[in-house]
């Protein structure tokens, strides 16, 4: 322990506040919606890194093990809050656990295999991330462009939830758990399930947000089991002081995004889901390394927000207002509207209700 909390130099202010910050956003999004924690943590962090806002933060390394600390502050939390509603599902988690690590094993295994070569790494990285930005634009164009409620699902017993969904979900959590061995990002995969059964109306919000903490808490001790290495250590020992900033205002921030979550419906729910996913992608085709393709990626994406808005203000339906011109007949009115009539005088109380 003497050796590992050695004396190092004086925490930067500017760092410990762009971490406190990536910790604060990072942990809000994730409490309240069940993904992005990663997401936006790494971006933070990335942007200030690429922008030199605060000094020390040029190394990926650093970022993988600050973002596993925050992911061990918040994981565990959240599986704590959803504990015995977790006990419910038992079966289901365990197919999710099952697919993970064959996928996991897999993704390490290319992982090293990759270390010599790592135009391979990259042009995988590009590919997986190019899906996920289609599908992402896909379903938010869905999304965004129809006024209609989504269908709630009703919660189903997890017996019949485990027969019903069983390759989906060895598959999804194959997938999760390849991208947590390949590049340590295990919920894009999920994100793309999560918005298609839940728009559909086949999983409910609460089921899915049960069985993605069980299962990104999994992930997060895989991720932590990894880094083993003597330069992981020499980089903790050298940054603690980073790393122990970050549990404070993580669970601070947890207990302000868990409040807010309550108040999401299904709908603020995918599309945020969507717009997380979407965020990921540009950042994995390399939109904060200013790369041809996160480029012309990111100005698609601004160029079709604005025309999704304009489509869905000329899709809004209009009631045509008729006049009546002079000499034509107007059809009588089927109420009585007389003093004495109930509909000519409305009580106080229904008109403010209407009102509101």
């Amino acid at each position: 322990l003497h050796s590992f909390i050695q004396p190092s130099e004086a925490m930067n202010p500017g760092t410990a506040l762009v971490v406190i910050t990536g910790c604060c956003f990072g942990a809000f999004m994730r409490a309240a919606t069940g993904f992005g924690g990663s997401t936006l943590f790494v971006l933070t962090y990335s942007i200030c890194s690429q922008f030199q806002v605060a000094p020390d933060l040029e190394s990926v390394l650093l970022m993988v093990i600050l973002g596993t600390v925050f992911e061990l502050t918040t994981s565990p939390v959240l599986f704590a809050a959803i504990g015995r509603q977790a006990l419910k599902f038992w079966r289901s988690q365990a197919l999710m656990f099952v697919g993970c690590i064959p996928g996991t094993v897999l993704g390490l295994y290319l992982l090293m295999q990759s270390t010599e070569n790592t135009e391979i790494l990259d042009n995988t990285k590009i590919v997986l991330n190019a899906i996920f930005y289609i599908v992402a634009m896909y379903r938010l164009t869905m999304e965004l462009g129809l006024n209609t409620e989504i269908p709630e699902a009703e919660e189903l017993p997890d017996k019949e939830l485990s027969r019903k969904h069983c390759w989906e979900f060895l598959l999804v959590s194959c997938g999760s758990g390849f991208l947590n061995g390949l590049l340590g990002l295990p919920g894009p995969p999920l994100m793309v399930y999560v918005a298609s059964v839940v728009g559909a109306g086949r999983i409910n919000t609460k089921t899915c947000f049960i069985l993605s903490q069980s299962f990104f808490l999994v992930t997060t001790l895989m991720r932590f089991t990894s880094l083993t290495s003597q330069e992981t250590q020499e980089m903790c020992a050298q940054h603690w002081q980073l790393a122990a900033v970050i549990p404070v205002p993580s669970l601070l921030a947890l207990w302000a995004g868990w409040q807010a979550g309550k108040r999401f419906n299904t709908k603020a729910l995918l599309r945020s889901v969507l717009i997380l996913l979407l965020v990921s992608s540009l950042m994995g085709l390399g939109l904060l390394d200013a790369t041809v393709l996160g480029i012309v990626a990111s100005s698609a994406a601004l160029v079709w927000l604005p025309l999704l808005m304009i489509r869905r203000l000329l899709a809004a339906p209009k009631e045509p207002t008729k006049f009546v011109t002079e000499g034509e007949d107007v059809e009588p009115c089927d109420v009585k509207c007389d003093a004495e009539s109930p509909e000519a005088k409305p009580q106080g109380k229904d008109v403010l209700a209407e009102v509101v």
